[in-house]
């Protein structure tokens, strides 16, 4: 292994390959970034066809790896030095796995059924205070459908509740998931209303929205609606509860700005980061990578003082 005090190259070496121009990572920092970029090369997901693509596509592939699997089970500041090993050695890495890279003919698209499988493996989210919500729906069997065969049951509901990630729903939703007519659906929702369980938009007709109360939520998501529809009310009106609700599910943890770009008009997505990563606003800067994909989350300020959350 060659070693010169440089940021992390790499360049050919004699009789061929390629030798490491590091500047003292350690060995195990380089080898987990090493086997999440060949992990990541040689998943099935199709790759662009241009070079600059493939390199951008992998990198955040593999910061979202990282994210994934070591947020929460290590310290901050040991994985900013992961983020930086990964940013310093990536010129190294990747042109030894271009050639692993699968062309887009050779990925055949997968059909909709293994897609949805794909999509069930994530463990979901943690937006909600399960437990919380799991001993508030045991003070409720009281309005809970008593009938042995009921479609509707405590154990169902909280599955419900939890896959709603704190963002609004509809009743048809509502409806849909427990396989019930739209009348009993509207009066058990009511009843959750009344309960507290479930909170109300406060529009009218077909924009009536319910959402799961705050007090299960791991942030303020009443707070978080207003706040972002106060600082994107100039923007178009489906914005705000786009972005409000990407919040809200994030659930205070950390999450790549890049995975918003795919979901967000490319048009407002650099005005839309601006104004939520302000001093005064919602958002706050973990980790500045390479500069082109930051690491943020919500300020300690919106997250629900009462609910548990994982550090």
């Amino acid at each position: 292994e060659a070693r010169a005090n440089m940021e992390g190259s790499w360049s050919p070496a004699a009789g061929g390959g390629y030798r490491w121009l590091g500047a003292g990572e350690e060995r195990l920092d380089r080898a987990l970034v090493a086997g999440l970029m060949l992990d990541a090369a040689l998943g099935a997901s199709p790759w662009p066809p241009d070079p600059q693509a493939q390199s951008r596509a992998l990198k955040i592939r593999v910061q979202e790896a990282l994210l994934f699997h070591l947020a929460g089970r290590i310290t901050l500041d040991r994985f900013r030095t992961l983020i930086h090993t990964l940013e310093r050695s990536f010129s190294f890495y990747f042109p030894l796995l271009t050639s692993l890279l699968p062309h887009p003919d050779e990925t055949p698209a997968p059909p909709p059924a293994a897609t949805q499988a794909a999509h069930d493996a994530f463990p979901g989210s943690r937006a909600v205070s399960r437990d919380l919500l799991a001993e508030a729906l045991g003070r409720m069997q009281n309005i809970l459908p008593r009938r042995p065969r009921s479609k509707l049951t405590g154990p169902k509901l909280h599955d419900f509740l939890c896959r709603t990630r704190g963002v609004w729903f509809r009743l048809r939703d509502f409806q849909e998931y427990f396989s019930v007519d739209r009348k009993t659906a509207w009066e058990y929702v009511q009843k959750f209303l009344q309960a507290g369980l479930l909170v109300h938009n406060q529009a009218r007709a077909a924009a009536v929205r319910y959402g799961l109360a705050d007090r299960f939520l791991k942030v303020q998501a009443g707070a978080i609606h207003r706040e972002v529809a106060a600082a994107l009310a100039d923007l178009p009106s489906p914005l705000a509860s786009q972005v409000a609700d990407r919040l809200i599910a994030s659930a205070g943890e950390p999450f790549w700005e890049e995975e918003w770009r795919c979901v967000l008009p490319a048009a407002h997505f650099p005005e839309i980061l601006q104004r939520l990563t302000g001093p005064a606003s919602l958002l706050e800067v973990v980790c500045s990578g390479d500069g082109k994909n930051r690491l943020l989350r919500l300020q300690p300020r919106w997250l629900n003082p009462l609910a548990k959350h994982i550090e």
